[in-house]
């Protein structure tokens, strides 16, 4: 009995051996041979069929291994984690945005993390990646180098302690003009922006850099300290539960219903109210005041469209 359960811990150990390698890249077959060369088989040596004998024994518990070239390949990991078809989605985003990046430490360890993580795939989650990747077909095309000029003339303007005037159309195709301290630019998605802080409002608003008509720095600097408004709203029923929070904004407080008190700070405030109008009656603006009165004011205009 004592020799047979050293047998067998010492089966576990030869397992647990290869697992190791394999989820650390690629192994080479003569490696893999090694680890087995003490097998016997009706007391001859033998390690080509006991390594077959623990590949069968992998592939019972659902761990995935594949020889390739002389290497064997972990293709799915005894710890499973499960993704939604959003999670998915955002994955595929950054793998094509990889493809963008030079080759790197940076690039390289992000290619890692990405394949450590698909071999832990739940098959619930390999098969909602099939269905996705083969019904998607999203364009990665655009890029921003037909802006390059602009870009690197916000980039320094930000970088600089001037104000600046400028003329720009916002999304409803008015013209507008304003006296404003640059702050920093933001890409999303499709479009790129300069925030910048208009003082005697206390707001950021963020300009689309291609809908800019007219940009000139003034020779005033700007010494106050930019100041914005923070804004507090609460979340209740599953969109308390399923809120993501840009990374601008914190969680203030947890209610014991399970509602949450969201702090926002820095986003344009016509684009947060937009977004806030959307959630219903599963969002309610607690203060400042004046934010209250301008969210009534925008349903009240929209209640007027359908009178």
């Amino acid at each position: 009995m004592t020799r047979m359960s050293s047998k067998y811990n010492d089966s576990c150990l030869k397992m647990f051996q290869f697992l190791k390698l394999l989820t650390q890249g690629p192994v080479d077959f003569n490696v893999v041979l090694d680890i087995f060369s003490d097998e016997t088989t009706e007391g001859k040596s033998n390690p080509h069929v006991a390594l077959n004998k623990y590949l069968n024994t992998l592939k019972i518990f659902g761990i995935k291994v594949q020889k390739k070239q002389n290497k064997y390949y972990l293709l799915s990991s005894p710890y499973k984690i499960n993704l939604n078809a959003d999670d998915l989605t955002s994955l595929n985003i950054i793998k094509n945005a990889l493809e963008l990046l030079p080759n790197g430490k940076h690039k390289k360890n992000i290619e890692t993390f990405i394949k450590n993580l698909e071999i832990r795939f739940s098959e619930e989650t390999q098969a909602t990646a099939k269905a996705i990747n083969s019904t998607q077909n999203l364009d990665y095309t655009f890029n921003f180098s037909e802006l390059k000029e602009q870009i690197k003339q916000c980039e320094e303007y930000c970088q600089q302690n001037h104000k600046l005037e400028i003329t720009y159309t916002d999304i409803k195709g008015k013209l507008n003009h304003i006296i404003c301290s640059p702050v920093e630019l933001k890409y999303q998605k499709r479009k790129i922006c300069i925030c910048v802080n208009i003082q005697n409002e206390g707001r950021i608003v963020e300009i689309p850099i291609d809908n800019i008509k007219s940009i000139n720095q003034l020779p005033s600097t700007n010494n106050n300290q930019i100041t914005t408004t923070t804004i507090t709203f609460k979340l209740k029923n599953r969109l308390a539960q399923n809120y993501k929070l840009r990374e601008w904004e914190r969680i203030e407080k947890f209610e014991p219903n399970g509602d949450i008190i969201v702090v926002n700070k820095n986003e344009d405030q016509d684009l947060l109210l937009r977004r806030l109008m959307r959630y219903g009656n599963s969002c309610v603006i607690l203060y400042p005041k004046f934010i209250k009165e301008r969210m009534l004011e925008l349903i009240n205009k929209t209640l007027e469209n359908y009178k």
